[in-house]
């Protein structure tokens, strides 16, 4: 707008608390997550297999409906930790591509164009910054993965009365922790890789590296050095482990060859581990994000 014109004033609306600056971040970020069809397509999508599990949970309960249909659902088919670990195992991997997908996006961008200095240029903090970004991912991630899974163990309780609820509240527990365990790793392995590539397809191809050719080379390693420590290389079998636990499931039970492959790692090392690899991603995080860059010579 040209200045001679004098039509241009200073802004007096209301100022955004400074408790809650990050959100206007959160909510610009969640918006741009969904200016892609193809990105809102597969959200949804995503929401399928909890539509499968209400389905499951309602022929489970209702004899009348296995009559009507004919079959007969026995003690095989129950309703316990291990069903819903793999449930929640089935929406943590479809929401896997999801961060892959639209976390690059995010901030990459912010530091490929040096964007960066602008936002640190307003009264907004490092960790406001890196706050904003990751709420709005947190917030998506959690409505396909831990939150659907919810919905479905309170329908389970509801069907199946009798105090079942009040018998398996620690399932609702597990599948909290389980969930945000599964998020927090993913969107900080994400805005890492993000921060030092700058490029969003190598953050992406770097995202699936590190849990799928990672792990490749861990079994390898247990296997030619008949060690077990070389699971803690496999990020996918730690987590598994951890959530294992959580949902009471025996360790042995998830161990591929049922812990004779290296042995079963222990699983404060498990802990250990992911403590490590967030401990990392926040290190990573912490070097880039500044709002200027510094030559030495």
């Amino acid at each position: 707008m040209a200045v001679y014109k004098r039509t241009y004033k200073a802004y007096r609306g209301a100022l955004t608390p400074g408790w809650s600056r990050f959100t206007v971040l959160a909510r610009y970020g969640f918006g741009n997550l969904f200016e892609s069809r193809l990105f809102t397509a597969y959200t949804a999508f995503c929401l399928i297999p909890s539509l499968v599990g209400l389905v499951f949970v309602y022929l489970v309960n209702s004899t009348a409906v296995q009559a009507l249909l004919g079959i007969r659902m026995g003690s095989a088919f129950q309703v316990n930790g291990f069903w819903f670990l793999n449930f929640l195992s089935a929406q943590t991997w479809m929401s896997f591509i999801l961060t892959a997908w639209g976390a690059p996006g995010m901030i990459s961008k912010d530091f490929a164009n040096h964007s960066i200095q602008l936002y640190l240029s307003r009264p907004l903090s490092r960790t406001e910054y890196l706050l904003g970004k990751v709420s709005g991912l947190v917030a998506l991630l959690s409505c396909t993965t831990w939150i659907p899974v919810m919905i479905v163990f309170f329908v389970q309780a509801q069907l199946a009365g009798h105090g079942w609820l009040w018998e398996n509240l620690w399932i609702a527990r597990a599948i909290f922790v389980s969930g945000m365990l599964w998020i927090v790793l993913m969107c900080l392995i994400a805005l890492a890789l993000s921060v030092w590539v700058r490029w969003r397809i190598a953050a992406t191809a770097l995202m699936f590296a590190v849990f799928f050719v990672l792990p490749g080379f861990g079994f390898a390693l247990s296997i030619v050095l008949r060690t077990r420590w070389g699971w803690l290389l496999n990020l996918v079998h730690t987590l598994t482990m951890v959530s294992g636990d959580l949902f009471h499931v025996p360790l042995g039970r998830l161990q591929p060859g049922g812990g004779r492959l290296g042995g079963i790692v222990p699983l404060w090392a498990d802990w250990a581990s992911l403590l490590a690899v967030c401990v990392f991603c926040l290190w990573l995080l912490n070097r880039k994000l500044k709002a200027r860059e510094v030559e030495r010579g």
